[in-house]
């Protein structure tokens, strides 16, 4: 990897330098010997035909043919490598569809040609993202704009507390985008609350990109709001939850972390005891949720109330 890393600074430094680089200026920007350096050179020129050639009219290096033309050598790439990067291609273009666009149509043609998807026919790769809230193009694009210009943004909001909803106009400085199960979340500073928030931006409204430049919080802050609790929601005092779960449960619960700080212990009659700290009730209920028959909710009281609320709610639905 630090040949490939070296050709791909050296291919940076052709494409960006005004006139062709010296070689004594590659030496020093690439931290390599004489030696060195001659090898990349020919690895790039014999094995990957890649054309650099060195002017002695300028006194440098360059590509002997527009750079337009030129990509680097996927060779350099390892099987497991490319394969890494097609996931990712996979990923980002099913978790936000027309983000990618055309700018690595080459390197995704590239990838799936050296990995013979073209010749067996056979894809290796499946990617099924379940429940994913559709966010409109336009909204992802404004925001993403919004970060990378670091503009302030405005947008209406709305807000989903239980079953009651809360329409706002919020105006943020954007720090980060999240990706959380298979959702995408803002994380910015919000200038009517003064504080950092989290944003999903399925529930934004017609965003647009102010003037303003964007207050840049620290990383230590954006860090702290997801907070050392369960889930995403913040919070300041972590709470720690105690659940026991039944032995039919092990399978989805034994292999699961649930939390980096999490407690687990296979019991002495087959039960999992599961503790872990948490912020808030709702993301937390609706997980164990999913085991109503075969898991306990031992503290705290406040989580075992939440729990057994919801499971009484859905017996009354179905009573009839």
């Amino acid at each position: 990897m630090e040949q490939l890393s070296r050709a791909m600074q050296l291919h940076h430094l052709l494409l960006t330098s005004r006139q062709p680089p010296s070689r004594d200026y590659l030496l020093e920007r690439l931290e390599c010997s004489v030696s060195t350096f001659k090898r990349l050179l020919q690895t790039l020129r014999e094995q990957h035909q890649i054309p650099i050639i060195f002017d002695r009219a300028l006194g440098g290096y360059r590509y002997e043919t527009e750079p337009d033309s030129l990509t680097l050598p996927s060779a350099f790439f390892t099987e497991s490598e490319l394969f890494a990067l097609l996931m990712a291609e996979q990923l980002l273009d099913q978790a936000q569809p027309g983000l990618l666009g055309t700018s690595i149509a080459r390197l995704r043609t590239q990838t799936r040609e050296l990995l013979g998807r073209d010749r067996s026919g056979r894809s290796l790769l499946r990617l099924h993202l379940v429940a994913r809230q559709s966010v409109k193009t336009e909204i992802f694009d404004t925001v993403l704009n919004a970060l990378l210009c670091a503009n302030r943004l405005q947008f209406g909001y709305r807000r989903v507390e239980g079953s009651s909803a809360e329409n706002s106009h919020r105006a943020v400085s954007p720090q980060t985008l999240l990706w959380y199960r298979d959702n995408w979340y803002l994380i910015a500073f919000c200038h009517a609350r003064e504080a950092l928030r989290i944003f999903a931006l399925s529930r934004m409204d017609r965003p647009q990109l102010l003037t303003e430049l964007a207050v840049v919080c620290d990383e230590a802050e954006v860090a702290a709001l997801l907070g050392s609790g369960y889930g995403i929601f913040p919070g300041s005092t972590p709470l720690r939850a105690e659940v026991l779960f039944d032995p039919s449960a092990a399978p989805w619960v034994e292999p699961v972390q649930w939390h980096p700080e999490q407690q687990m212990e296979r019991l002495a009659d087959g039960r999992i005891y599961l503790a872990i700290p948490f912020n808030d009730l709702r993301e937390l209920t609706r997980d164990l949720l999913r085991f109503a028959a075969e898991m306990e909710v031992i503290s705290p009281p406040e989580l075992r109330q939440a729990v057994v609320a919801a499971m009484t709610a859905g017996l009354e639905r179905h009573g009839t």
